[in-house]
């Protein structure tokens, strides 16, 4: 089976491949890092000592940020915002491009029944196909996605694209 003009021929920029791949392994981030501010320490609220007399600095409580082991000011809070958005025409462009790369390397097969798979291989499957995906997903270097979860970073990450011919028909809606 041939592959689509639309699809496979586009003018390949390395430029917004490389910022497509940016901004996903940039979204795939989660906000991990986390602090306990001074209300969070499990520390005494007593106050430390009297207000007056004693000619030391007032201090309020042990968990105030300046002592060892009270809390600490501004710090990660576990809910920051790491996300990137690459434009709409941007992305479909960075997908086409990266289709276009593999089919110049001529490493892209359109295929009815699976044969022999190289390594790293991804295989594009259709809507209503999880029997192929239940068919290879056991089998070493291969990486099943569905059309619609295509995208720039798993096609370059990988040294050969399989597609079934159903996939095809979905993916033919990006040439748009």
């Amino acid at each position: 089976m041939t592959l689509p003009k639309g699809l496979f021929d586009v003018k390949v920029s390395p430029a917004l491949l490389a910022q497509a791949v940016r901004v996903y392994l940039f979204n795939q981030r989660k906000a991990n890092a986390k602090t306990k501010t001074r209300s969070e320490v499990a520390k005494t609220t007593a106050k430390m000592y009297k207000q007056k007399g004693t000619g030391r600095a007032r201090h309020g409580a042990y968990s105030a940020p300046t002592f060892v082991g009270g809390g600490v000011s501004h710090g990660p809070t576990g809910g920051q915002n790491y996300k990137l958005i690459l434009p709409r025409k941007m992305r479909r462009l960075a997908l086409l491009g990266a289709l276009t790369e593999k089919a110049k390397e001529k490493k892209v097969e359109v295929f009815e029944k699976l044969g022999e798979a190289s390594k790293r291989t991804l295989v594009v499957i259709g809507a209503g196909e999880e029997k192929i995906r239940r068919e290879i997903r056991n089998k070493e270097n291969i990486t099943v996605v569905a059309a619609g979860s295509l995208n720039p970073y798993v096609i370059m990450a990988h040294m050969q694209l399989m597609i079934t011919p159903k996939a095809l028909e979905e993916m033919k809606k990006y040439a748009n």
